[in-house]
């Protein structure tokens, strides 16, 4: 028998590969390029919101559109569009330009996932899924492996817009040899009789076209859609904010963060492939296909809860005589191992219960839910860090959110087993759905992200009642955290004077860095100069 499939698993494995790879580089060069930019935990959040926005929605219409086009159009058509984005951010220079080639790249990397589960749909037997889905996503680790590798390199020496221009190119590449390798089976002259008959060895499925009315009409689309809402999130949040927080945090070089991310997805690798591995063993040993998924799932919920520990160890020098970064950078590795075993399940749970030809429109319309998860975490992220400038929170939340998928997962799919569409959802409700989520997107970033203070003015008004003072205050010495002007002000109190620095963003509104002189990236004045300033109505 032929194994011509696992051939083109491997080409879903770098297409991924490239896809992640694409992904990470935005987030690795920040610390490049976010003073340069003037760019600030808010703008980040933002930008990457807008990526995330157009690869969620993105991927429900290209999803849809290569059901219809079929796989082999429509990955050609898709990568090519996300490699020229990639590259194009070479030429940005704004918050703006940003977010718009930003969200260009987020449609064009939404045809990955939805062709290659689909493909996996076509070439495999179901009981091959659950491992092969593990193989090819394991190239969104070699990808995220690669690209801090690759990108810190090429930024120290020749700049981070070259690094865009040189590794957002590359991948054209693979289209060469997708366009030449790639078939359906029954059309793939390198494809046994034998190798087709494994193929096809399942129970026949459905090969009638769906209507999107009728993919909203079953029950299973929900239940992973919800699921990937609450676990996406904390996904995102690594994959956006690691690099940040490594070098921000606990004051690592570039070059040692570009070490210690590839340690991550290393791990994660193992992740992606023995969550597979262990459903599919546990099919073998009798479990039934829902409890295998299921307890496979679980077991990557539980190992997820200590990166909830990762946000406390910025303060701590070590842990059991272990510096806390290495603690935090294992944490983090079993978190990202456990995710990509979380996922390989949840994609092969679309293939396990809904019909082949609605494949991709579904995972377009899961992973819109969770990157609406995704960008709700992000703009908390960025109200979380403007308010205390701790990560704290942001780990305590994804520690514990597969939990809770895996619990409404369940409550919405108690039992798995193929479904036919039984009615329709009107595409008015599916519409009216959509416009929501946005809406609540957009209400929340209001809401959260809304500047504390719209002027200088308004602080030095505002402030004191906040603060209990009993007077103005003094303005004492400027200073700059990273790229923003600041000042310090010293307000008095009953209890004593109180300093507290004020930085301003790129609009001039002032922001309270609670962390002051300890402040990553600020330069001026030490904590005993700023309190030997006079405060009103009192002495040096």
């Amino acid at each position: 028998m032929t194994r011509t499939r696992w051939t083109i698993c491997a080409l879903l494995f770098f297409a991924t590969t490239i896809n992640y790879l694409d992904r990470q580089l935005f987030s690795l060069l920040v610390p490049f390029f976010e003073n340069e930019l003037r760019l600030g935990p808010t703008d980040l959040a933002l930008i990457n919101v807008s990526f995330l926005l157009a690869y969620g929605f993105g991927m429900v219409f290209v999803g849809r559109w290569i059901d219809r086009v079929g796989t082999g159009k429509g990955l050609s058509a898709t990568f090519l569009v996300w490699n020229i984005a990639s590259a194009a951010h070479a030429f940005v220079g704004s918050f703006g330009g940003f977010a718009a080639i930003r969200f260009l790249l987020g449609v064009g990397e939404a045809g990955n996932f939805p062709s290659a589960v689909r493909t996996v749909a076509e070439w495999f037997p179901k009981r091959e899924r659950a491992l092969a889905t593990g193989l090819f996503n394991c190239g969104s680790n070699v990808g995220a492996i690669l690209a801090p590798l690759l990108a810190v390199r090429i930024a120290e020496a020749y700049g981070w817009r070259a690094c865009f221009l040189v590794l957002g190119g590359i991948g054209v590449v693979w289209i060469f040899f997708w366009t030449r390798l790639y078939r359906r089976p029954e059309e793939h002259p390198k494809v046994s009789p034998e190798e087709l008959a494994h193929i096809r060895s399942d129970a026949k499925e459905s090969t009638e076209s769906l209507g999107v009315s009728e993919v909203f009409g079953m029950r299973p689309v929900y239940a992973v859609a919800m699921a990937k809402f609450f676990t996406d999130a904390p996904w995102w949040f690594y994959l956006t904010w690691l690099p940040k927080f490594l070098v921000g945090e606990f004051k690592l070089t570039p070059t040692f963060m570009a070490y210690a991310i590839p340690v991550v997805f290393i791990v994660a690798d193992v992740g992606a492939i023995g969550g597979g591995w262990l459903s599919s063993k546990l099919i073998a040993r009798g479990r039934s296909v829902g409890a295998a998924r299921k307890l496979a799932m679980l077991a990557c919920a539980l190992a997820a809860v200590p990166v909830m520990a990762v946000g406390q160890l910025v303060d701590v020098p070590s842990v059991g005589g272990i510096p806390s970064v290495y603690v935090a950078v294992a944490l983090l590795s079993l978190a990202a191992a456990a995710h990509q075993g979380w996922s390989s399940n949840l994609y092969t749970l679309v293939s396990d219960t809904l019909p082949r030809p609605a494949m991709a429109t579904v995972v377009g319309i899961k992973t819109a839910f969770g990157v609406v998860g995704g960008a709700i975490f992000q703009i908390f992220v960025g109200r979380s860090l403007t308010l205390t400038g701790s990560y704290a929170l942001p780990f305590l939340l994804a520690g514990s959110l597969y939990l809770v998928g895996l619990l409404v997962l369940h409550l919405l799919l108690p039992r798995v087993e193929p479904v036919t569409p039984k009615r329709r959802v009107p595409q008015a409700a599916i519409v009216a759905g959509g416009l929501a989520m946005l809406a609540s997107i957009a209400g929340l970033q209001l809401a959260l992200n809304r500047p504390p203070y719209a002027s200088v003015d308004d602080y030095r008004a505002t402030r004191p009642g906040q603060l209990g003072a009993t007077g103005a205050p003094v303005e004492g010495p400027a200073a700059h955290v990273g790229w923003m002007d600041a000042r310090w002000y010293l307000w008095p109190t009953a209890q004593g004077t109180k300093a507290e620095l004020v930085k301003l963003d790129r609009d001039g509104r002032p922001i309270v860095e609670s962390k002051g002189a300890n402040a990553k990236g600020y330069t001026g004045p030490s904590a005993t100069e700023v309190q030997s300033t006079r405060a009103p109505g009192g002495s040096p």
